[in-house]
């Protein structure tokens, strides 16, 4: 057995599993992804959304990630103080960033490396990663993280054509007579039509607004239902129906997301105030909270209906079923958009791995996982695609 420290975080219910590796190399290239199955599992692991690995910026590390992942031209060239922020979906794919996930890394750096505030980088598949910083506040014990800009979406994250600009980064989406299979407690089948707005605040967002697209008020008064229940999911039609809409809207539009996309469900409760649930991608399921989610539902109401408000409270409607005051805060800065909440460190702990299944990472993970590969090699050029056409030099907030 090989024992893997880890701690466990969470932030607004959105909790990961992270290993630091910033002294010490716990597990190799090939084992992050087979770890995060590990990592993620209920029943066989530690059970969470997402393993963060930690790490610091060394030319070493980065040649390592280069050589492995085959995700750059050139590894970047970054100061020793640097950090590097990794996300591994359950079936081993790196994603490309976390809002809830950047801020957990600003409170564990805080916690046990007495660290205020530090330079780290994201959205590490991409040809050239995004350098942004984030912190945590000493006297409150708040972190946060500087997302930079949002864009919009990357040619290689939606097919070109299918969308109207609405705002510098700010695109609409269409969706017609999407079809919603109905049993359980959904009943009969459903037919909806909605507009969406896509946005990328370091990964691809669609917000919908529930109130405005869809036709019957008893769909929207189930998705934004305040429920003190919360051990009987299965039955909840709400989450069933952010569920399904989630699922239909990345099968019908497959061939227009290729690499999935989030869905957002937005609610007004003011100006400055919104509620949102969001189904990720990756993981193809709610979570409590997401925070590059929070993120692009707050541009988009900026953009779409308060025009003079650059702070935005974000309430995150699933995590609230538990924790009542969980917020994050969304602002727009000089240099960009910062989120900020309240991460906790749930446990630290030891997982005992099998070295079998490290030794076969390290031997047949090219040969296995070729489809995984090709897809963050295809990330990496539309990465180039991007840069290309937004004429930027780098990603830097």
């Amino acid at each position: 057995m090989k024992k893997i420290p880890f701690f466990k975080y969470s932030s607004c219910g959105n909790n990961f599993v992270v290993v630091d590796m910033t002294d010490t190399n716990w597990l190799s290239e090939a084992a992050m992804s087979v770890f995060a199955y590990q990592a993620t599992n209920m029943s066989f692991g530690v059970g969470c959304d997402n393993l963060l690995v930690l790490q610091k910026a060394t030319p070493e590390t980065l040649q390592d990630i280069n050589t492995y992942r085959q995700y750059w031209r050139i590894a970047p060239d970054l100061s020793n103080d640097t950090y590097i922020f990794r996300m591994f979906e359950p079936d081993g794919q790196e994603a490309l960033c976390c809002g809830n996930g950047l801020m957990c890394i600003a409170q564990h750096l805080y916690q046990q490396h007495g660290i205020h505030k530090a330079p780290i980088i994201t959205e590490v598949p991409f040809l050239i990663p995004k350098l942004i910083s984030i912190g945590t506040d000493s006297e409150t014990g708040q972190s946060w993280a500087e997302m930079g800009l949002p864009r919009k979406l990357p040619p290689v994250l939606v097919t070109p054509g299918l969308t109207k600009t609405i705002a510098p980064a700010l695109e609409s989406f269409e969706a017609e007579n999407l079809l919603i299979k109905g049993g359980g407690v959904l009943g009969q089948d459903l037919s909806l039509s909605m507009t969406g707005y896509l946005s990328f605040t370091g990964e691809p967002h669609l917000v919908i607004f529930p109130d405005q697209c869809f036709s019957d008020p008893e769909l929207t008064a189930a998705i934004f239902k305040n429920n003190t229940s919360i051990g009987d999911l299965e039955n909840d039609r709400g989450s069933q129906l952010v569920h399904t809409i989630g699922h239909a809207i990345n099968h019908a539009y497959h061939s227009y997301f290729p690499c999935g996309i989030s869905v957002n469900f937005t609610r007004l409760k003011s100006n400055s105030v919104i509620e949102n649930r969001c189904f990720e991608r990756g993981i193809y399921r709610e979570t409590l909270a997401c925070g590059t989610g929070s993120m692009a539902a707050a541009y988009t109401v900026q953009q779409l209906f308060s025009p003079n408000h650059n702070a935005i409270t974000v309430l995150p409607h699933r995590c609230r079923w538990h924790d009542d005051e969980a917020v994050i805060e969304v602002q727009e800065c000089e240099s960009g958009w910062r989120i900020q909440s309240s991460p906790v460190l749930l446990f630290e702990g030891v997982y005992h791995m099998k070295r079998s299944l490290i030794r076969q990472a390290d031997e047949q993970f090219f040969t296995e996982q070729e489809p995984r590969l090709n897809m963050t090699k295809k990330l990496a050029q539309g990465n180039a695609q991007l840069i290309a056409t937004a004429g930027l030099q780098c990603h830097q907030a």
